[in-house]
């Protein structure tokens, strides 16, 4: 390995001119040296085209993104510096978020892409900007592994994946790193680079990787993995998939598997140079940590959705072995942030390169489905009961209760839970698309079934509470500033996925009162209370079922349904068959709030405290409107994807090693190597 010789005071000095001066590119490398460019992105979550396929038009002008525009930024960069000294890597998150996703993951161009009889356009993206190596973000595993290992088998990159552990091998299911080797100047470069990739899939995607994956601690990959990527590279470059995250190094527990732990890996594992961020949505294009042994590190997480790409200019100095990244004054590495709203026009290359499909998932999304007889709006759903909330409830009871028939729970109180995913979506009144409905149903769960007390369900119920803010008994509620309510394990404020309303049963919410002691008259629908004892089977989708969201009872509770039943597909189908959307047949006023206090003297408060920490939420395929805690696409008017960086999951840690072939090979594995 090329020598680490940067002092720790030196380092300082660096840390302290870069962060006192704006970045700007250096106008050459140290004598003797290289200028490498890297190019980076993350959480494109399909944003190819700029395209808004929910309002089908073009994003507005200040809000351009998608790999299109990035395309034509990275051009640029390669007419400048020369096309060997630019590197392009993605962060991951790349297979989900969008109809155009959407439509080659779970809808009718699934098998096409299965069989081979078409690549997967998002890997037809990635290879037209000349994506050079990629991570799995969390969102890759979605749509399963057989259509994720498609996907890999189409993309001319290689897909990392560091952590993520084959249960039959206890061998990296993905290739851990890759080395890129660049001429630059007549000199050869090289150029590690390591994946790694938030273990949170262990829950959210339970259903399709346990029994098949183990995710390692990211910290502990990093400190197996660097040092032999290290060995054999002039530049060490960590592409993960976690946000920087707030768990201190001194209290770091690799054992509960946080979520979030970019800053850590940066800090905790020398030999790193650079430091890729994703999975929290934020725009933090240049980040300096300094490492256990006092060297810096640069960290940069560019914007979600294709909205940026971060220039990383690297000035490399030679050393006895090759080369080193340079820290000196005037040669510290500087981020040039590249904003699609800032790039004039989109690739030519990558919009002849997904054309088909892009007028595809548009056909998709506009084809009609029923009718509406009235204007069902979603603006006001999260503070009072409202129809169009009624219409997923409805539907999701009626699907788990017919499959219960025949079964021991035929005859089981059936109850239902949604969240207020979006502020803006709205059926019209007259004829309603998939793509109003898409707009309403934002991700792309699917329905279970699980028994539940009544005493479960209430714990239940006071843990949804929990989203509003505390008000005076008889104050007016206030919509504006009543919700959202910051806890310990959410910070920036509880987010309006995670709020459940529940269809079935009804209650009042009394907004005046303590967390835990806010649910009252909690009955059926001809007015008798839910006692302790008796029992429920809750539809519910499988995030939450799984654990996402961390409401109590529901992760362990006992499954008694599972179809693996797209909910949005279902919502389709239901109104498909029907041909209106009528409230008279599934609106019920069967909840709202108060600041009455009219406490039940009956029940003890409820112990707010999560079952476990929260995990993230799955990207949405279309906005949502910002609430505390979202991550918010420029100009959107609502939620990108919505992962939380206030608690952590815990998992069991499994460590695993892998002897690699030098020189660049690939790594051998199960399955066919990429590269």
């Amino acid at each position: 390995m090329p020598a680490r010789r940067r002092a720790a005071a030196t380092a300082a000095l660096a840390i302290a001119a870069l962060l006192a001066a704006p970045a700007a590119a250096v106008a050459a490398p140290p004598p003797g040296g290289v200028t490498l460019t890297l190019m980076a992105t993350t959480d494109v979550h399909g944003h190819v085209a700029d395209w808004d396929y929910f309002r089908d038009a073009p994003y507005p002008a200040e809000d351009a993104l998608g790999l299109a525009r990035i395309g034509t930024a990275i051009d640029e960069v390669r007419a400048e510096q020369g096309e060997e000294s630019v590197v392009v890597v993605d962060n991951g998150d790349a297979l989900q978020g969008t109809p155009f996703t959407y439509l080659y993951g779970y809808g009718d161009e699934r098998d096409a892409v299965l069989s081979d009889a078409i690549e997967h356009p998002m890997a037809q993206a990635f290879d037209a900007i000349g994506t050079d190596v990629q991570v799995v973000g969390n969102h890759e595993y979605n749509y399963g592994l057989d259509l994720l290992e498609a996907y890999e088998g189409d993309l001319d990159a290689p897909l990392l994946g560091a952590n993520v552990i084959d249960v039959d091998t206890g061998q990296p299911y993905h290739q851990p790193y890759e080395i890129v080797e660049r001429v630059i100047d007549g000199q050869t470069v090289r150029v590690g680079v390591l994946g790694l990739v938030t273990p949170g899939v262990r829950v959210w995607d339970r259903q399709l990787v346990e029994g098949e994956l183990v995710f390692q601690d990211m910290v502990t990959a990093a400190q197996q993995w660097v040092p032999e990527v290290a060995q054999q590279s002039d530049v060490v470059v960590v592409l993960a998939h976690t946000g920087q995250g707030t768990v201190a190094d001194a209290s770091y527990d690799a054992q509960a598997l946080p979520e979030d732990v970019a800053g850590n890996i940066a800090r905790m594992v020398p030999g790193i140079d650079v430091l890729v961020a994703g999975h929290s949505h934020r725009d933090e294009p240049q980040t300096v940590v300094t490492n256990v042994d006092g060297e810096p590190v640069l960290i940069t997480q560019p914007a979600y959705w294709g909205t940026s790409v971060s220039e990383v200019t690297l000035e490399l100095a030679p050393v006895a072995d090759g080369f080193e990244v340079s820290w000196a004054d005037g040669f510290a590495p500087a981020v040039t942030p590249h904003y699609g709203s800032d790039v004039a026009v989109e690739s030519q290359t990558v919009l002849d390169a997904i054309g088909d499909e892009h007028q595809a998932a548009i056909d998709y999304v506009n084809t009609p489905v029923a009718q509406s007889t009235q204007a069902l709006p979603a603006a006001t759903s999260r503070y009072e009961d409202t129809a169009i909330i009624d219409f997923i409830n409805q539907i999701q009871l009626e699907t788990v209760d017919a499959g219960l028939e025949g079964t021991e729970w035929a005859d089981a109180t059936v109850i239902s839970q949604a969240s207020p995913f979006s502020r803006t979506a709205q059926f019209p009144e007259g004829q309603v698309t998939i793509r109003d409905i898409a707009g309403l149903y934002i991700y792309e769960n699917t329905l279970t079934g699980v028994e539940l007390t009544g005493a479960q369900l209430r714990d239940y119920l006071e843990f949804s509470a929990r989203y509003f803010v505390q008000t005076e008994v008889g104050a007016t509620f206030d919509p504006a500033t009543g919700t959202n309510a910051v806890t310990p394990d959410r910070p920036e404020g509880v987010p309006d996925y995670n709020y459940d309303i529940v269809a079935g049963v009804e209650y009042v919410i009394d907004v005046s009162q303590p967390v835990g002691s806010r649910i009252l008259g909690l009955s059926h629908a001809d007015g008798t209370p839910v006692t302790d004892d008796e029992t429920f089977v809750m539809a519910v989708n499988n995030y939450r079922q799984s654990g996402g969201g961390a409401y109590p009872h529901v992760a362990a509770a006992p499954v008694v349904y599972d179809e693996r039943l797209e909910i949005r597909q279902l919502l389709i189908d239901w109104a498909s068959e029907r041909g209106t959307i009528d409230p008279a047949d599934f609106f019920v006023q069967s909840w709202s709030l108060t600041t009455d206090a009219r406490v039940d003297p009956s029940q003890p408060p409820v112990d707010p405290t999560p079952s476990e920490p929260a995990p993230s939420v799955p990207a949405p395929s279309t906005p949502a409107a910002p609430g505390a805690g979202d991550d918010v696409a420029p100009g959107a008017g609502g939620q990108g994807s919505l992962p939380q960086t206030g608690a952590e999951p815990t998992w069991a840690l499994l460590a695993a090693a892998l002897a690699l072939l030098v020189g660049g090979l690939l790594v051998a594995r199960r399955r066919t190597t990429v590269g």
